[in-house]
């Protein structure tokens, strides 16, 4: 039912008449998304006897980024690391406000393992040899826990073949399996709406590359795997504003989050969870490291403890009403930057080597700094108000406000924003290097109301007969805000939620 402040979007389409169709296809269980979720599903529900169609409108598999994490896997514990599930169950409820779905949360903590050790072996399969390690990258100290759990899979099938490594070597392994087990995939294939029938969905609609119109019948079941709503401002504006208050959009490929899956899940009675609808913001607009010592905006002036993980700093410039602000540092920043990581670091603070390789490269940072400089997007003066002439902030606000930060760094106290006495550490040796960091939108993670089956669930909270949903259509995951527990976590609960539905749905369910 469409809420009567929302766009032409939320509007149902007309349905299509049986002799609209140039062909029917016939099969079991039907997938329509082709990323990391859809294939997950599609590829376990194969394994166990399921007749599987993929449908998707791309060209080809989307996936994207390098980490799927888990809580605890056979990789974690060659490292000497067990993870307390219920540790993590009650640090990613607090971190969500209490109003995600502590069912899906516990569902992850507890099955994600197994799904992992599913992924391990069919990486480390001859034919793929999937190099994988663990991230080393997380936030040490004790204000914002994280854990170990990042799951790495590099210099597999997809970087042989001169396509990016990460996420994507999962995806090739699974698709060259899925291909063996005769998947049929339709892909430049979107679909148009879902087809229910007598109160159950039986399908879908779909419009080929040639422009016909087919229609998909599965008789076991129909998943949604289309991913979030990121990519249309439209029902982002009704639905996560937030999202289109970022400095930019980074879901890729372009036009893979459009809320389709959202879409037709509304037209057939779903409901959705509460809004807004949670987002994942990264401070990447520019060059990814930030550090946690100054930053400024255009009055030059602080405005936050800079002791935080990277959606906290996100969501801080966001609401500077700024597209981006400064990160400030000095030469010292090859001593200065490693003593900061025993008490913080993680993602964009520190390097995002595998665990047990050198964690900074004053080599690859300076390569980073050097790349900025030419670029325009850090700069580099002598003196404070020539750093502010630089930066184009307001000198007088910019040079008062390092004048005092460094006063607060040799009393040892932060008497404006509380950061930690440890992290207390001056800005002092010119020259003074100054660097562009602005959130960017990954996606938002949030959608249609679901149970612990992944069933689609109409407003009275019923299953909708036959509509399933996993990955960043599916709603319940974060409730208010992305957690920063474990890096690679909607990717790795989108993972453990396909495998977990393939499974079900597959003839062995």
């Amino acid at each position: 039912m469409k809420k009567n402040n929302w766009g032409h979007w939320a509007d149902p389409p007309k349905a299509h008449a049986p002799e609209e169709f140039s062909e029917i296809l016939e099969t079991e269980v039907l997938v329509i998304g082709a990323g990391v979720s859809g294939m997950s599903c599609a590829y376990r529900a194969a394994q166990t006897g399921a007749k599987v169609t993929v449908m998707e409108k791309l060209g080809t598999y989307t996936a994207r980024g390098f980490n799927i994490g888990v809580v605890n896997s056979s990789l974690l514990e060659k490292h000497g690391i067990r993870n307390d599930p219920d540790a993590f169950i009650r640090e990613w409820i607090k971190r969500c406000g209490n109003r995600c779905d502590e069912r899906l949360v516990r569902l992850f903590a507890y099955r994600g393992p197994e799904a992992m050790e599913w992924l391990l072996e069919l990486v480390s399969r001859p034919e793929y040899n999937v190099r994988t390690a663990i991230s080393g990258s997380r936030y040490m100290g004790e204000t914002y826990r994280e854990i170990y759990g990042a799951h790495l899979f590099l210099n597999g099938p997809s970087a042989r073949q001169g396509r990016p490594t990460g996420v994507p070597e999962v995806l090739e392994c699974m698709y060259q399996e899925m291909r063996k087990l005769d998947v049929r995939f339709l892909f430049n294939t979107p679909m148009e709406q879902l087809i229910r029938e007598n109160g159950r969905v039986t399908g879908a609609a779909a419009v080929q590359a040639d422009g016909t119109l087919i229609a998909v019948k599965a008789s076991r079941g129909v998943v949604l795997a289309t991913g979030g709503i990121g990519g249309n401002d439209e029902m982002c504006e009704d639905l996560s504003p937030l999202a289109n208050r970022t400095s930019v959009k980074v879901s890729a490929p372009k036009g893979s989050d459009m809320g389709d899956g959202h879409r037709a899940a509304l037209w057939v009675g779903a409901s959705f969870e509460d809004t807004p609808f949670p987002t994942m913001i990264h401070p990447q607009l520019y060059f990814h490291c930030s550090y946690c010592f100054l930053f400024v905006k255009s009055d030059g002036r602080r405005f936050m403890n800079e002791d935080t993980y990277l959606q906290a700093k996100s969501l801080n410039i966001i609401q500077t009403g700024e597209k981006y602000v400064w990160s400030v540092f000095d030469s010292d920043w090859p001593e200065k930057i490693p003593a900061t990581l025993p008490y913080g670091g993680g993602i964009f603070w520190g390097q995002e080597n595998p665990l047990g390789m050198e964690q900074f490269s004053v080599e690859k940072e300076q390569a980073v700094i050097d790349r900025g400089l030419k670029s325009g997007s850090t700069v580099m003066a002598d003196t404070p108000e020539e750093l502010a002439e630089k930066m184009g902030v307001d000198r007088d606000g910019f040079t008062s406000t390092l004048a005092r930060y460094n006063e607060m760094c040799r009393n040892g106290h932060d008497d404006d924003f509380g950061r930690r006495p440890e992290l207390m550490i001056p800005i002092d040796r010119p020259p003074y290097i100054a660097r562009k960091i602005g959130p960017a939108l990954l996606a938002v993670v949030g959608g249609v109301t679901v149970d612990p089956d992944m069933r689609v669930l109409d407003e009275n909270r019923e299953p909708i007969p036959g509509l399933y949903a996993i990955g960043n259509v599916a709603g319940g995951r974060y409730g208010v805000d992305y957690p920063m527990i474990l890096p690679g976590n909607s990717i790795g609960s989108g993972m453990t939620f396909g495998y977990l539905l393939g499974s079900a749905l597959g003839r062995g369910g």
